[in-house]
């Protein structure tokens, strides 16, 4: 099969869309697709010209361009198998303040939260807290306060200054899990154990350092089902086509949501891809068979 895979773009996930994209690759053609990799950066003048050279395209473009959903939408409207679903799906997913009443709407456990604009708000809110951009990624654009003094960091200015929409919402406590979705089921829960002291921040999600463990041995199996049943809820819900990712805390034994990832990452140290090693499934033959499901 030709497949198309869609990489790079301009934004901070630039990076990790280029390491997953090259191992996609490579997975892909080990099972004997012929694959070639386009990068976001050329525009999608050129993107409209060359995927009708393709009989399915896989995008593996993390961050805001890849997953809010404009993509999606211009893919939608080229007449080409692609990997995802609709695109108002993608953006209510990817956007953390219509995905915060989202899950409002549908009754489904997240902290507790608010917008705000200056750190006279977010005070108010009280601590601890998580300030957040609602549209940031792989916990780049996330501080954790603890008290008062936390508000003088340079992240936090920097965040106030760029008018970006921010939230603040409560800090929980509790066992951190990860639900990987793959079509309408729920493959293993992982649990996630970053160092002691720290969170599953971008560089302890990249670095090697943080423990995932499958099964969740932490995590009672009732809560699991109850994760598994809200996260196969939300990519329903949302329309998410044929994978993605809910990341949870696990919080007085209450799963609360965290955030989806609607293109999860796809390195050989990402959490999709080891969920689905969890039950038997090989890297190249998952994404045989995301292709193969976007076709159908």
């Amino acid at each position: 099969m030709r497949v198309l895979i869609i990489t790079g773009g301009t934004s901070s996930e630039r990076r990790i869309s280029l390491m997953s994209a090259k191992q996609v690759k490579k997975g892909l053609a080990e099972i004997g697709h012929s694959v070639k990799l386009f990068d976001l950066k050329k525009g999608f003048k050129e993107l409209k010209k060359i995927s009708k050279n393709f009989d399915v395209i896989f995008p593996v473009l993390h961050g805001e361009e890849g997953e809010g959903g404009g993509l999606q939408k211009f893919l939608s409207n080229l007449g080409i198998s692609f990997v995802g679903g609709k695109w108002q799906g993608y953006k209510k997913g990817w956007y953390k303040i219509p995905f915060k009443k989202f899950c409002e709407d549908l009754n489904i456990p997240t902290a507790a939260w608010k917008i705000v604009k200056t750190k006279k708000e977010i005070q108010e809110f009280g601590f601890p807290s998580v300030l957040k951009s609602s549209s940031g990624g792989s916990s780049r654009e996330v501080v954790i306060l603890k008290t008062v003094s936390d508000l003088k960091s340079s992240l936090i200015n920097k965040l106030l200054k760029s008018k970006l929409p921010l939230l603040v919402e409560k800090y929980l406590e509790g066992v951190e899990i990860t639900v990987a979705i793959l079509q309408n089921y729920a493959l293993p829960i992982i649990e996630i154990v970053p160092p002691k002291g720290g969170w599953f921040d971008y560089q302890n999600k990249y670095s090697g350092v943080t423990q995932e463990i499958p099964h969740a041995p932490s995590v009672s199996k009732k809560i699991q089902q109850q994760a598994q049943k809200i996260a196969l809820k939300i990519h329903k819900t949302l329309n998410l086509g044929q994978f993605s990712r809910i990341d949870f805390i696990v919080y007085n034994g209450t799963p609360y949501v965290l955030e989806i990832n609607t293109i999860p990452g796809l390195t050989a140290a990402s959490l999709f891809p080891k969920a689905a090693q969890a039950i038997g499934i090989t890297f190249p033959k998952l994404l045989d068979k995301i292709i193969k499901l976007a076709l159908k």
